[in-house]
């Protein structure tokens, strides 16, 4: 395949891809898709935040923010340019938010408690990668989604971006030849590396 015919198809799917985000999602009759985030650190706010509101701010809003530190959910609220209620207690937040879904952005040890406690109260549940961090939390959200009748998704960011998926079923089809050997390397800039690997 030539290299324009290749950029040509992956753009051209993406865009597809983005026009309706939300498809596979169980979308309320009339209105907004309501959501409420715990977690609103750096990637909380910005990616599962602001950008969303920015790049589908048509098709959802937030009704509740929780975060255990009351400075960075205030700030979260500011950047998102929203007015619905923050929490320090994510249980209140459960009690008193209507949402369709609850979106997890925790440490990723953490992601199970509030993951089970959503699901337990009525919620379908979007969590940032990974879905949890051992196999008995996983045993514990799998009841969970289970028993409840509600569904756990686990969003990726970037990994299974059109171009990757488009490039492995190029190699799957051995259309470059039989793959004997990868070497992978990614190099990260020293301010997001450095950054990365504290975390």
């Amino acid at each position: 395949m030539e290299r324009r015919k290749f950029l040509g198809y992956t753009a051209a799917t993406g865009a597809a891809l983005m026009l309706h985000p939300f498809e596979s999602f169980a979308l309320p009759a009339a209105g907004k898709i309501k959501l409420a985030q715990v977690g609103t650190g750096h990637r909380g706010s910005g990616f599962w935040g602001r950008e969303l509101l920015k790049n589908f701010g048509s098709v959802v809003e937030f009704t509740g923010l929780c975060d255990i530190n009351p400075g960075r959910v205030a700030y979260a609220k500011e950047i998102y340019q929203t007015s619905c209620p923050t929490f320090t207690s994510f249980d209140e937040m459960l009690e008193k938010v209507k949402a369709d879904y609850i979106i997890v952005t925790t440490v990723d040890a953490t992601h199970d408690e509030f993951i089970v406690k959503a699901l337990d109260k009525g919620f379908h549940v979007i969590t940032e990668k990974p879905m949890t961090t051992d196999e008995l939390k996983c045993k514990r959200i799998l009841d969970a989604e289970k028993r409840s009748g509600k569904r756990v998704t686990v969003a990726f960011n970037y990994r299974h971006s059109v171009h990757n998926m488009q490039l492995k079923e190029l190699l799957a089809k051995e259309r470059v030849g039989r793959i004997t050997s990868v070497d992978f390397n990614w190099y990260l800039n020293v301010f997001h590396g450095s950054d990365y690997f504290r975390r």
